[in-house]
């Protein structure tokens, strides 16, 4: 009985020692942190290492066997510490163990056991940093760790005989001791990984709101050095860091700084923690900047971190903040940089996209701008020269006709245009047309008065063109109709003609987007259409013998920058 009251007095100790230890904001942070630096490392091997001598010298004498609760701190170290502070605690307890241990015989087989404590607890330290663990293992696990001592004991104990009656004698209130004295002494550490959920929920939130004031920074990518020097001013404003920096794969290209000896030298090499983590694609710490560096002088009273900005698996610049230099970290900091770098190439990423998308139709809008069609251009010319003969007033309205219609062809630069510009633009071409098949073409226009919205420029244009060639009844005429309808979302607008209709194979093609031979016209409007109103907004077309009807359906407000555009040019 006087074992059990010695042993819970044992136990009590190290729980005291524990939430000592706890108490340190410093102790808790290095606890929690999945890597740490030599010195923090040290510093806890240190403090479990006194736990383990303290269990040593607290030892209860039963005559054989001093029996000890060593297990707790040797075990503890490797679980809450990693591997290297569960080897080196128990080194450290080792060697007390084998100066101190009495008798001297069971010397050799405290400190192997000891040092098996540790490596144990250091084994099973992912395992317990998952949150898979569960008291049960633990109090397994420490029954395992007590029959392996009592096994090192018959092992390396001489005489035999006497550590066999040790054993016989201790095993059962050593198992029984130890094994509910770490339940009591690891629960003491639940309140830090609470802590640590509940950290991790804050610093989530954290960065949420930082990268929702961050990320339009990143809009038109790191290389516009306004946006970025912004960027640099509110995380200082957001996070209690010493500075920040944002460079390119060369080059400085922001930076605000709280403290600092001067003022950062653009042009200068990166700092070398940079050029690291740009290399290895990740999150890379400098505790210390080296002498020999150029930032030795700017940095030396300070600790960097860089994170990349990694696009497609290349790193096209990092993100370089540093702190004033401490024993430890913070980890929930280093988090935060890792989220907000990780979002921050997704919306480079996706701005390089959208941009690349943006160049992409203008480079289409170009090309269909000066895509003039040569047989159009000849049979122009030929009939002005025709008219030219019999009435050269006509002649020359058709020939500013002509001029007014090339002209909004090659030197319109908006993108998007009013409905009634591209509509004029139509009936320049119509006027044009008439011309050359006079009576033969019949034209009518319906439309509201007033149209406000505006559409994408040469849209119109090619469909009514198309109408024109291929919609020639069986009478000879081709007649085309064209109709606007306002709709609540915006304006249809239907081209109809009296032709033969378009092929199925052809109607197949252009609902596939696949390739349609001369019908080029037709399937540019359609990807337009698609590409700007959404996949359900492409070409309808209505086909028949009798004749086709092409529906196109413009929605309001769908492209404001469009107009924004079209105000600056």
């Amino acid at each position: 009985m006087q074992i059990f009251y010695e042993a819970i007095l044992n136990i009590a100790l190290l729980v005291l020692m524990a939430n000592l230890m706890l108490k340190s904001k410093m102790i808790r942070d290095i606890i929690l942190q999945e890597k740490r630096s030599f010195i923090s490392q040290a510093l806890l091997s240190a403090l479990f290492g006194g736990l383990v001598i303290v269990s040593t010298c607290t030892a209860m004498d039963t005559g054989f066997y001093q029996l000890n609760t060593r297990v707790i701190g040797a075990m503890a170290a490797g679980l809450l510490g990693g591997p290297v502070v569960g080897l080196y605690a128990s080194l450290i307890g080792a060697v007390y163990a084998y100066v101190f241990s009495a008798p001297q015989a069971f010397a050799m087989a405290a400190a192997f056991s000891t040092m098996m404590f540790g490596l144990l607890g250091g084994g099973f330290y992912p395992y317990f940093q998952r949150g898979k663990w569960k008291y049960k293992d633990l109090l397994l696990l420490t029954c395992f760790a007590e029959i392996c001592d009592m096994v090192c004991l018959l092992r390396f104990a001489v005489p035999v005989e006497m550590a066999l009656e040790a054993v016989l004698k201790i095993s059962v209130p050593m198992i029984l001791i130890n094994a509910v004295g770490i339940l009591v002494f690891i629960s003491s550490f639940n309140t830090i990984f609470e802590f640590q959920d509940l950290e991790s929920s804050r610093q989530l939130q954290r960065a949420s709101e930082l990268a929702q004031k961050c990320l339009p920074f990143f809009q038109q990518g790191i290389s516009h050095k306004e946006n970025m020097k912004k960027l640099t001013e509110t995380m200082l404003e957001e996070i209690d860091w010493a500075g920040v920096m944002i460079t390119d794969k060369d080059e400085i290209i922001a930076s605000s700084q709280k403290e600092a000896a001067e003022a950062i030298r653009f042009g200068a090499d990166l700092p070398d923690v940079g050029r690291k983590a740009m290399a290895s694609g990740h999150v890379e710490v400098m505790y210390k900047v080296p002498i020999a560096s150029p930032w030795y002088e700017l940095m030396k009273d300070y600790s960097l971190v860089a994170a990349p900005f990694v696009i497609r698996n290349q790193a096209i610049g990092c993100l370089i903040v540093w702190v004033k230099k401490k024993w430890v970290l913070r980890q929930s900091e280093l988090q935060i940089l890792r989220h907000l770098v990780t979002l921050s190439s997704y919306q480079i990423a996706l701005a390089e996209l959208e941009q690349q998308s943006t160049m992409r139709q203008k480079a289409e809008f170009k090309a269909l701008q000066f895509q003039v069609n040569p047989h159009f251009l000849f049979n122009a010319l030929n009939t002005v020269s025709y008219v030219c003969r019999e009435d050269s007033e006509w002649a020359r309205e058709l020939l500013l006709t002509l001029a007014n219609y090339f002209r909004y062809n090659l030197n319109y630069d908006a993108y998007f245009v009013p409905l009634e510009e591209e509509l004029e633009h139509v009936r320049d071409y119509l006027e044009i047309e008439k011309a050359r098949f006079e009576e033969k073409l019949l034209v009518t226009f319906e439309m509201p008065e007033y149209m406000d919205i505006n559409i994408p420029t040469l849209i119109l244009q090619p469909i009514v063109e198309n109408a024109v060639r291929y919609g020639m009844n069986k009478d000879g005429k081709r007649i085309v109709k064209i109709c606007v309808e306002e709709k609540p979302k915006g304006y249809m607008v239907c081209v109809s003609d009296e032709g033969k209709g378009i092929t199925k194979e052809i109607l197949e093609k252009l609902k596939n987007d696949e390739p349609i031979g001369n019908s080029i016209g037709l399937s540019n409007v359609h990807r337009r259409m698609k590409s700007l109103y959404g996949e359900e907004n492409g070409l309808r077309i209505k086909s028949s013998l009798q004749g086709t009807c092409v529906e196109m359906h413009f929605i309001k407000n769908a492209f404001e920058e469009g107009k924004d555009e079209n105000r600056s040019n």
